[in-house]
């Protein structure tokens, strides 16, 4: 391992443990406290907007001033400048719009700032989606750093960005508003049309679904598996682009998956204890104790996504980059976790069932820092601009 990469490691380290630890200090609200006091805000207030500022800040400022840093860092200075010069492009119409007011507003191809303005609006819309949706801001946030997620979003800008917004948008499937709904992942849907897909899937797990449905869904998922031959021959049809490339080898993440499956079993842990009641409750039948909870349907909708996240980075593993679509589902886990963990009504067990997913996520995270330097994650080791004595400038 070269230096480099280990001083890359411990800066990400550091990164993560401070911003980790300035979420910790920010006080949630209980329902009915105001943040205005004879018109001015309290300092408990004052003290979350100078937290979330300081986060944003520093996750915002390493994003934007990375130098190389991704997979396809290079790829999208190319596209860029094609998109400048009137080249041919195949990304959507709102990055190649963005892309030209850009340029048109520095005045040449600086492509630094595509990248920042990606990562403002990234990172902008998940936190936003933390604070507004999640029980526990500071445990989808470490999910969110320990998981890899935010360093993850130095790869594929315009997917990542897209996923922040169906994150975002969650809250108002959940609310059935979804005209709202709709109009973000439309908005989505100009960086990275992929994103499109969450609008009927999402809609389909808001339903309550019978066991029977869950079977038979399982067992076509199985079917198309072993019929992947003319699946896959019917997926070029519609993306004919894919045809001779790497991502014919198939799309699907060990690890995803491997996460994925943790968290449906933790989810059916917590279901079929009824940890989620006392005691005294635990021997009622499961069904009348569940409909009886309010956070129940919301917790109903994670575990649908979450088990479609499993199917599609398993029977469906051989289309390509299906590791992106497993994620606009898999992406539920920084919500659903906390929840489960809110809800669970002894104090022991609750604190036993945080320490055992620290000690977890600790080590995913550990496991893919020493991973992030491979082909195809690129985020080792870590540069910037502002020491870097020369651009990439295209001939």
């Amino acid at each position: 391992m070269t230096a480099d990469r280990i001083c890359s490691i411990l800066f990400y380290l550091f990164i993560t443990a401070v911003t980790c630890k300035m979420a910790c200090q920010i006080q949630p609200y209980p329902t009915g406290e105001s943040i205005w006091i004879c018109g001015q805000r309290t300092v408990k207030s004052f003290q979350n907007r100078l937290y979330f500022a300081a986060i944003f800040v520093i996750l915002f400022l390493m994003s934007a001033l990375r130098f190389g840093i991704g997979n396809d860092y290079w790829q999208y200075t190319q596209t860029a400048h094609e998109v400048y010069v009137g080249g041919y492009v195949v990304t959507e119409v709102g990055f190649n719009w963005l892309v030209k007011f850009l340029y048109l507003l520095s005045g040449g191809e600086y492509y630094e700032l595509v990248f920042a303005v990606f990562a403002f609006a990234t990172l902008f819309f998940f936190l936003k989606a933390f604070v507004e949706q999640s029980v526990c801001f500071s445990q989808s946030f470490f999910l969110f750093m320990t998981l890899g997620l935010y360093f993850q979003t130095f790869n594929t800008v315009r997917y990542y960005l897209a996923l922040s917004i169906a994150l975002f948008s969650i809250q108002y499937v959940l609310k059935k508003d979804f005209l709202k709904f709709v109009f973000w992942i439309g908005l989505a849907a100009l960086f990275h049309k992929s994103v499109l897909l969450v609008i009927p899937v999402y809609w389909i797990a808001l339903l309550n679904w019978k066991k029977w449905q869950i079977v038979a869904g399982l067992v076509i998922s199985a079917v198309c598996f072993v019929g992947r031959g003319v699946i896959l021959k019917l997926a070029l049809v519609l993306y004919p682009s894919y045809k001779n490339t790497i991502y014919l080898a198939g799309g699907g993440s060990l690890f995803g998956t491997l996460r994925t499956l943790a968290v449906l079993a933790f989810y059916a842990w917590f279901l079929y204890s009824r940890a989620f009641v006392g005691q005294e409750y635990r021997k009622q039948p499961l069904k009348p104790l569940l409909v009886a909870q309010s956070w129940y349907p919301e917790l109903r909708f994670y575990g649908h996504l979450n088990l479609l996240a499993f199917v599609t980075g398993t029977f469906f593993s051989f289309l390509p980059v299906v590791t992106r679509i497993s994620y606009y589902f898999g992406i539920s886990q920084l919500f659903m976790i906390p929840l489960i963990l809110e809800q669970i009504q002894d104090i022991k067990t609750q604190k036993k069932v945080k320490g055992i997913l620290f000690v977890i996520c600790l080590i995913s995270f550990f496991v893919f820092l020493l991973q992030a330097h491979q082909e195809g994650v690129g985020l080792l080791p870590y540069r910037s601009w502002l020491f870097e004595t020369q651009r990439y400038v295209h001939k």
